[in-house]
C-alpha cells in the first residue's frame, strides 16, 4: 500500500510537471520588429545549439512566428540557443518597364528587379547576431528586434519596390 501511494504522489507531480511546460518539448512564440516597430515579414528564426536546430517561419502579415523542431506545432526542447535569422532576402520587382523595338513594333519589357536583405547581415550569422540566447524552460514568448530600419521594400513580401534603381 505504501508502494502505490509513492507511485501515485510520483505520477501526479510527473503530470504537473509536463502540464507547467517542463519535459518534452515547449512552444516558444513570438514577434519579430524593426526599431521603428514595422514588423519582419519574411524569412526565418533559428534556435540553435551543438545538438538541436529549430526554426519558426515568420508570417508575412504580422511577424509573428512559432518555433518548431521537426513539424509546425511540436514545440523546442528545452535547453539554451543561440539565436538568428535566416531566409531574408527577398525579390522586389521594380515596377518599371522599359520600350523596346523589335521589328516594326515597340514593346513594354519589365525592368528587372534585385535582391535585397531585410535584415543587417550580423543577425543572419549564429556566431554574431545580436539577437542573443534563449533558454527555454517552458511556454514562452520571446519577441526580436532588429535594431535597425527597414528597407524599402521590406514592409511585404510581394510589394513592388519604388526606389526605380
Amino acid at each position: 500500500m505504501n508502494k502505490l501511494v509513492k507511485i501515485l504522489a510520483l505520477l501526479c507531480v510527473a503530470s504537473v510537471l509536463v502540464a507547467s511546460g517542463c519535459g518534452g518539448r515547449c512552444k516558444v512564440t513570438g514577434k519579430v520588429t524593426y526599431k521603428d516597430g514595422t514588423p519582419l515579414t519574411f524569412g526565418t528564426v533559428v534556435f540553435a545549439n551543438e545538438t538541436t536546430l529549430c526554426k519558426g517561419d515568420i508570417d508575412p502579415q504580422t511577424g509573428i512566428y512559432e518555433m518548431r523542431t521537426f513539424k509546425p506545432g511540436d514545440g523546442v526542447p528545452q535547453g539554451t540557443y543561440k539565436i538568428y535569422l535566416s531566409n531574408t532576402t527577398k525579390f522586389v520587382e521594380s515596377g518599371k518597364t522599359n520600350k523596346v523595338k523589335m521589328g516594326d513594333q515597340e514593346l513594354e519589357m519589365p525592368v528587372m528587379g534585385k535582391n535585397i536583405s531585410l535584415v543587417p547581415s550580423e543577425y543572419t550569422v549564429q556566431d554574431q547576431s545580436p539577437l542573443g540566447e534563449i533558454t527555454v524552460k517552458g511556454k514562452m514568448t520571446k519577441d526580436l528586434l532588429i535594431d535597425a530600419d527597414p528597407p524599402e521594400g521590406a514592409s511585404n513580401p510581394t510589394e513592388v519596390e519604388k526606389s526605380g534603381e
